[in-house]
């Protein structure tokens, strides 16, 4: 496994695919549907209008039936009533009038029964209008009838419509009638019980037919009104949706990706560790890889400045280690003590015995400081260059000095080393500079180096090297 694919199975957190794909998906599904609801409103809104015009349309041609059967009705009996004009002619012009509208076949019953067949009424529509077409027939039978009585006594020009007419035969009994027995047959037929009845009917039947139009309109239009709002109710119930989720969609996305971005920008401003367990997969991941660099350019820094700081042949602090440990125990409200060492013969070491051993005594040097002096609660020590030695002691007494001091010179016994040292004490640090206690520590310390050279005080190692020797004239 790639270091990589671990690391992505360490993190948690939803992934941005994961979390926006079926948002997304979401989404394009609702405002599918809010396209799918418009055309379905639109196309009912069409067939609401539709059937609005249509209604209007059957009750004006159902309504035409009964219209015409009355004209029809009231034209013929205007003229078997009256056949004959003041001057003893023929009254042809409510007959005139009659044959026009016997003419016009689609104010006729049957033709608007036979177009109602194919309009998808209802049955008892239907049925009304068959009805009342029977009964108009009748009526017409009776009108064509008692107008052929009247035309065989009075007669009738051949001119249009008046030769249009479908005058029936006048049977052998009535061609034996006289003028008046035959009128008297016509105003029969005309104003008889059962015309009478037929009329009515057509005009009850009419009726209930527009009624029944009426109350198949009535009801599809309120059918076609309430799908037409459960649509427009879902149409703003999927735009609430999409209001809200485009929102959710929002605040998650600012919440899981923008603002865990905005927060990471002072961070890493400030060389701070980011937060890995908030925001999205990625983000973590982002988090975890800059915290994984920065930790190793802290390592790097650390390497760096422990190189920087520290003596490479000893690997205890350098000067510059030194120097910085003094600047950051600020100037004033301790104690403290600096000690300055000089290693004596290390010219004579490296003549008689090799860089080697002269490498050795500087290490060896730096052990018995640390040794000695390295267990105040606050100190320092280093190789301040060459082969000379440095220690900052904070807050220690002039008597655990003289301590320190009784086991170093042990420690250069027990070693076999000559080391020369001298230290500067106060008791509170803005008495006096540093550069003063370096100064004072430091003359002490070649104090003592001469009166060791003088004394002869060297190791036993070197000096019988020397007694045999191995090594040039002269001293450190």
């Amino acid at each position: 496994m790639t270091e990589r694919t671990a690391e992505r199975k360490k993190t948690n957190g939803v992934s941005a695919k994961k979390l926006l794909i079926p948002l997304l998906t979401a989404l394009a599904i609702l405002q599918a549907s809010i396209i799918f609801l418009i055309v379905a409103i639109g196309a009912r809104s069409s067939e609401l209008s539709k059937t609005r015009s249509d209604s209007a349309s059957y009750i004006e041609e159902a309504t035409s039936l009964l219209a015409g059967s009355s004209l029809l009705s009231e034209t013929c009996t205007n003229f078997v009533l009256v056949p004959a004009t003041a001057a003893g002619g023929t009254n042809i012009n409510p007959v005139a009038a009659y044959a026009e509208e016997l003419a016009k076949a689609e104010h006729r019953g049957d033709q608007i029964v036979a177009n109602f067949e194919t309009y998808g009424v209802s049955g008892g529509t239907l049925g009304y209008l068959r009805e009342a077409a029977h009964c108009a027939n009748d009526m017409i039978d009776a009108q064509l009838h008692a107008i052929a009585l009247v035309k065989d006594i009075y007669g009738l020009p051949d001119i249009p419509p008046l030769d249009s007419l479908p005058l029936p035969a006048l049977s052998q009994k009535e061609l034996t009638m006289t003028g008046t027995e035959k009128e008297a047959a016509a105003k029969g037929l005309v104003l008889s019980g059962t015309y009478s009845l037929n009329k009515a009917n057509v005009s009850k039947d009419v009726n209930l037919a527009l009624a029944s139009l009426r109350e198949e309109a009535d009801a599809r239009t309120a059918e076609l009104l309430g799908a037409i709002g459960r649509l427009r109710a879902l149409m703003w119930t999927i735009t609430v949706s999409i209001i809200l989720l485009l929102a959710f969609i929002f605040a998650t996305t600012y919440r899981m990706l923008l603002k865990p971005l905005l927060d990471f920008a002072p961070l890493i401003s400030g060389d701070k560790a980011l937060d890995e367990h908030r925001g999205l997969a990625e983000v973590r991941l982002v988090a975890g890889a800059y915290n994984s660099l920065l930790k190793r350019r802290e390592a790097l820094d650390e390497l760096l400045r422990s190189a920087a700081e520290t003596d490479k042949l000893t690997g205890i602090p350098n000067r510059y280690g030194f120097e910085k440990y003094l600047l950051e125990l600020g100037d004033e409200g301790y104690s403290l003590a600096i000690l300055i060492f000089d290693v004596n013969y290390l010219k004579q070491t490296n003549d008689a015995l090799g860089h080697a051993a002269g490498d050795k005594l500087l290490r060896t040097t730096a052990e018995c400081i640390r040794t000695c002096f390295g267990d105040a609660e606050d100190c320092c020590y280093s190789r301040f260059g060459g082969d000379e030695f440095a220690a900052a002691l904070k807050n220690v007494s002039t008597e655990k000095i003289e301590r320190m001091i009784d086991a170093f010179r042990e420690q250069q016994k027990r070693y076999d080393v000559s080391i020369s040292w001298g230290y500067a004490y106060t008791d509170e640090r803005s008495k006096t500079s540093l550069k003063a206690l370096m100064d004072e520590a430091d003359k002490r310390m070649y104090e003592q180096k001469k009166n060791m050279h003088e004394n002869g005080v060297m190791p036993c190692s070197l000096r019988e090297a020397i007694e045999a020797g191995k090594t040039r004239e002269g001293i450190d």
